[in-house]
């Protein structure tokens, strides 16, 4: 269950989630994404863990990506996370029984699910996270291919906070498989 709660609570899952929704939406990359971890952070970050989850990921993917958003809607179940993440839970036969219920929520409230279910949802939000490392994979090795075609440095574009915008060129490690800033001597 530690496994579930550490994919819905995972700053990089859930920014690989919010910038690959941005990707989908013809968006620029968000260079000053941040997960709010306290309330001074509310002018400056991008939103709570479950606000970029539900508002910025999966209900912005309802109407381009139907599959995806049923994925998420099926996968990352709040009251569970949140029910894992306080020990809030306790079993009974073949169910787990979630003992934070809220009567007065305005979200639809579980007092338990089967281990069927549980076993569905866990295996949904495995598949999720493994289809974003295959992209990450798919893109890095895509660019890396074009990179070493002509070793030229790629350019990407950075966004401001004011909205301007410049390019800034990369170069590609092959020794070690990564992406660093061309460096610029003086």
């Amino acid at each position: 269950m530690l496994i579930y709660l550490k994919f819905w609570e995972g700053d990089l899952f859930i920014k690989k989630l919010y910038q690959f929704t941005r990707l989908l939406l013809g968006e620029h990359y968000d260079w000053y994404f941040k997960i709010s971890d306290s309330p001074k952070d509310k002018n400056t970050s991008t939103g709570k863990r479950h606000e970029i989850i539900r508002e910025k990921v999966r209900d912005l993917l309802k109407g381009i990506s139907p599959i995806i958003y049923n994925l998420l809607k099926d996968s990352y179940i709040p009251q569970l996370r949140n029910s894992i993440a306080h020990s809030n839970y306790s079993f009974l036969g073949r169910a787990i029984h979630l003992n934070n219920d809220d009567k007065n929520s305005k979200f639809p409230q579980l007092t338990g699910i089967s281990f069927d279910s549980w076993i569905d949802i866990f295996h949904k939000t495995l598949v999720l996270h493994h289809q974003l490392l295959k992209m990450d994979y798919m893109i890095n090795d895509y660019y890396s291919k074009i990179y070493l075609m002509d070793n030229s440095p790629l350019p990407i574009l950075i966004t401001e906070k004011n909205g301007m915008q410049y390019e800034l060129p990369i170069e590609y490690d092959k020794d070690f498989n990564r992406w660093h800033y061309l460096q610029i001597a003086d």
